[in-house]
């Protein structure tokens, strides 16, 4: 509950539960930090019901989450479970919250963002957003990568070098999970002292291109409800598969566990 001291025996019982060691910082904390200077990557994964499900049986997609340095938590009702089943409440932060706040603080005289994005159309609408906020021309890049890239090492390490040689201060990614929380696991040694983050349609959202849910069905954990009514072909049966996983959490029932490192403040 809002306000209650949270014990080591909570944070256990959770983590035990779902699987998943979430990050306690709120959206401010996480958005200090990502503007802070590094000298290695920081991988940034946000957890939704979705990736839950999928951490079940897709090994890879576990390796990616144990070699990320923090979890936020992208579902509300996992948070209300939280704080109702054991008295932790994880602050919720979603990946189209939190890539909004980051890019509307981007600054021009410091950062310099690259996007690997689902098309060029996105791509160029942000660029020329923070073009027109006083970034230099060579200060933002994108690349909208071809239908399965992931799979081509040509294309990998044409990308990778597009990064580096950007001096790349934030890595974005926008193509869909676990295909980009497994891109940045699989290179992550290649990939420079950027903060990266895999925040699947937040890009399109905030580049105007797909229309994110009203505040109101937002803030009652309802985005999932917008999203189908506007996607159902695709997203019916994934929410029906996250429906399961869910019910599972519900009654009990532990899932695969993946363990975390300590995110370093």
């Amino acid at each position: 509950m809002t306000g209650s001291v949270i014990t080591e025996s909570d944070s256990h019982r959770l983590h035990e539960q779902l699987g998943v060691r979430f990050g306690h910082e709120t959206l401010a904390d996480v958005i200090a930090g990502a503007f802070r200077n590094i000298h290695a990557p920081v991988f940034y994964i946000t957890c939704n019901l979705n990736h839950l499900r999928v951490l079940q049986s897709d090994m890879e997609f576990r390796e990616a989450y144990r070699k990320a340095t923090l979890i936020t938590l992208d579902s509300r009702p996992v948070q209300v479970i939280s704080r109702v089943c054991f008295g932790e409440d994880v602050p919720l932060i979603t990946g189209a919250d939190l890539f909004d706040a980051l890019f509307r603080q981007m600054r021009s005289s410091r950062d310099r963002p690259f996007f690997i994005c689902s098309s060029d159309d996105t791509g160029n609408r942000l660029r020329q957003n923070l073009l027109g906020r006083g970034f230099a021309p060579d200060s933002v890049a994108f690349y909208s990568p071809p239908f399965n890239f992931e799979h081509d090492a040509d294309c990998n390490e044409m990308i990778l070098a597009q990064i580096r040689k950007h001096n790349t201060t934030h890595l974005f990614l926008g193509v869909g999970a676990p295909k980009s929380e497994n891109w940045v696991a699989q290179h992550l040694s290649d990939l420079p002292a950027a903060h990266i983050f895999c925040v699947g349609m937040a890009l399109d959202f905030t580049a105007g291109l797909k229309k994110r849910a009203p505040s109101w069905l937002r803030s009652s954990g309802l985005e999932w409800l917008h999203r189908l009514s506007s996607e159902p072909g695709r997203l019916a049966p994934r929410y029906a598969g996250d429906a399961v996983i869910f019910a599972r959490i519900l009654i009990g029932q532990k899932l695969v566990q993946v363990f975390l490192p300590a995110w370093k403040k």
